[in-house]
């Protein structure tokens, strides 16, 4: 299976590529929509800003709607309406504005136990690495919010719309739990 890692060149690609071939894939980097056509499924990765991701993020924004994606981290967060950070617009493929994370302590950083209220048989509950200063509050009531984090408030730790999973931790860099969570992505995507 293809699976194309979109490299808005600020994203933690390496760390994705290495996870992804543990779990079976044959990842490659994606820089256009023409490199995109070409995979089974695409992933946005994680760290960075928000400005310099969206703007070339956006770019990809219908591939996401038709195939497989996961999003890590900034990655999901990009798939919102608009991002407190730097003022941004998001993809809105989810409801909700990002916002700065009202923890004691940020940017969050390390292990946290992960709630899921709506499975979806690719998240699982657990402790799963976290590495962020924004997020997108909790909302029980959306569908769409499957799994959260306490940090003083909630915050959406995963996000499902059909084939699009977002995901505010870091599967790439959560030891064996974050890699079964990248081989269940990938045995549903090939359905």
């Amino acid at each position: 299976m293809f699976v194309g890692v979109v490299d808005y060149t600020v994203g933690n690609v390496g760390s994705v590529l290495t996870a992804l071939r543990r779990a079976g894939a044959e990842p490659v980097v994606v820089k256009s929509l023409r490199e995109a056509a070409r995979v089974d499924a695409l992933v946005l990765p994680g760290v960075g800003t928000y400005e310099a991701a969206y703007a070339l993020a956006h770019e990809f924004r219908n591939a996401i709607l038709e195939k497989p994606t996961l999003a890590i981290c900034l990655g999901m967060q990009l798939l919102f309406e608009a991002s407190e950070e730097g003022g941004g617009q998001g993809l809105a493929v989810f409801r909700g504005r990002v916002e700065r994370v009202r923890a004691r302590k940020v940017p969050h950083i390390g292990w946290a136990y992960t709630h899921v209220a709506r499975p979806d048989g690719v998240v699982e509950e657990g402790y799963y690495y976290y590495l962020h200063s924004y997020g997108v509050r909790w909302d029980g009531e959306d569908p769409s919010h499957i799994a959260y984090v306490e940090l003083g408030d909630r915050y959406a730790a995963a996000v499902r719309r059909g084939h699009i999973l977002g995901v505010q931790f870091h599967p790439e860099r959560s030891g064996k739990a974050g890699l079964a969570l990248i081989r269940r992505f990938l045995a549903e995507a090939r359905r």
